[in-house]
């Protein structure tokens, strides 16, 4: 297991600090709640030579050593992109969640999806919140992003949760496809649509919002292209 101190804010005690235990790491793809948009977003891939998915959502098991907190990630070529996506987290007491980023390799993405998504490190935000604190007005909460490329900073992404699988529905389908021991489990949802497609940018930043509660969990990193020694 990998042992990281995070800080959980409830709505009754605030701000603690908490060490968390991660088991494993899973990132769920096609997690829309709309199917249609989902098939219009597998068609789109098709025509570019991306394999369809074997299910919908997917499911893509990464190894601990993907999962990054630093502020600058290494990538092995520019044709990657972040992704602003909600994090579930079971800590063996309750579900909490945060901000996560599914850093993908679109080069890679054309051969392999798994490939593509293990290739690149998962930036995780170190601020969490409990479930039972937004569960009320899950679908209000919203997921933003912005790409700095050489245009300049911009916003690459904005949309509320409606656009994604309910917590519940998503635990359901995980166990439907057999993952039935999560605890311990950082589960990243999907994400939200991009306002124009990928950007390959040097800074990605992302943000989790909150409007009922006025908060956010807010986090950002450099992209970094490694050359390959030959």
């Amino acid at each position: 297991m990998k042992k990281v101190t995070v800080y959980v804010e409830s709505v009754e005690k605030g701000i603690k600090e908490e060490d968390i235990h991660i088991k494993d790491v899973l990132v769920v793809g096609y997690g829309g709640r709309d199917l249609k948009k989902i098939q219009e977003h597998i068609d789109e891939l098709a025509e570019i030579g991306v394999a369809p998915p074997s299910t919908i959502p997917a499911v893509y098991p990464m190894q601990l050593s993907n999962l990054s907190f630093e502020q600058a990630i290494n990538v092995a070529r520019k044709e990657t992109s972040g992704e602003a996506e909600y994090v579930l987290f079971h800590n063996g007491t309750e579900w909490l969640i945060t901000l996560g980023s599914d850093h993908t390799d679109r080069f890679l993405e054309i051969e392999d999806i798994q490939l593509s998504k293990e290739a690149c490190p998962k930036p995780l935000a170190t601020k969490f919140w409990r479930l039972e604190d937004v569960q009320n007005h899950w679908d209000e909460l919203y997921l933003r992003s912005w790409i700095t490329d050489e245009q300049g900073r911009r916003k690459y992404q904005d949309h509320d949760l409606t656009s994604l699988l309910s917590v519940n529905d998503l635990l359901n389908k995980l166990e439907e496809f057999g993952y039935k021991d999560i605890a311990n489990t950082v589960i990243f949802s999907g994400t939200v649509p991009t306002l124009e497609g990928f950007v390959y940018g040097s800074k990605f930043e992302y943000e989790l919002g909150d409007p009922v509660l006025n908060r956010k969990i807010e986090s950002c990193y450099s992209i970094v292209i490694q050359e390959v020694k030959v």
